[in-house]
């Protein structure tokens, strides 16, 4: 019970400092705000943006399968499970093993900051789960079922993923959601999602 209650607390947190409700510097809400004009985020943070996904990261949806193939590299695959299961993606964890091209190591190769979601779900309140690359390989690479958000240069790694976790911005994702017995997200669904942006300094202390 007390587990629930801190993740409850948790979630609470960080939907606050994502959006802006409260400058984690201070622990008070910033001094002044401004209509989002989206209705579903309402007010933020007079100097902070709302940008559509596609504007502030590269999209990449790998389509390496499990199997190995003569001709082809080794590779290690980061999964569907491996994001669904764990927050954070570290090279030592345990993946599993197949091949890939050449092509395909280069272009679904990860790096340290960027984030993966799920975008395929047997329900669909439960997609497009996040997990932060902490540290990498150059044999580990993005899996099939996943979409790899890489940040530019306006939008941290770790501020993305916290603000995918919260449930406001998730919702986007939930109610774009298609399917009958199976659920998936199309590219233009999970690019067109709408995220806060406050500026880099204070992406880094939330």
């Amino acid at each position: 019970q007390r587990i629930k209650l801190l993740e409850e607390y948790k979630q609470a947190l960080v939907h606050q400092a994502v959006t802006g409700r409260i400058d984690v510097r201070t622990g008070q809400p910033y001094p002044a705000y401004k209509d989002s004009g989206v209705e579903w985020l309402g007010q933020v943070p007079a100097h902070w943006e709302v940008r559509r996904l596609r504007t502030v990261v590269e999209m990449r949806v790998s389509n390496v399968d499990k199997h190995s193939r003569g001709g082809e590299k080794p590779v290690r695959l980061c999964n569907y499970v491996d994001v669904y299961k764990h927050d954070k993606i570290r090279a030592d964890m345990n993946f599993m093993r197949a091949t890939a091209s050449d092509e395909e190591i280069e272009r679904y190769r990860l790096q340290p900051g960027d984030v993966l979601i799920t975008k395929d779900s047997e329900m669909w309140n439960d997609i497009a789960v996040p997990a932060l690359v902490e540290t990498a390989a150059p044999d580990l690479i993005s899996g099939y079922h996943l979409a790899l958000l890489r940040p530019r240069q306006v939008i941290q790694g770790a501020f993305l993923f916290r603000a995918i976790q919260s449930p406001r911005i998730a919702c986007q994702f939930h109610v774009e959601a298609n399917g009958v017995t199976r659920f998936g997200l199309s590219h233009d669904a999970i690019k067109s999602t709408l995220v806060p942006l406050p500026p880099c300094p204070e992406q880094t202390a939330i």
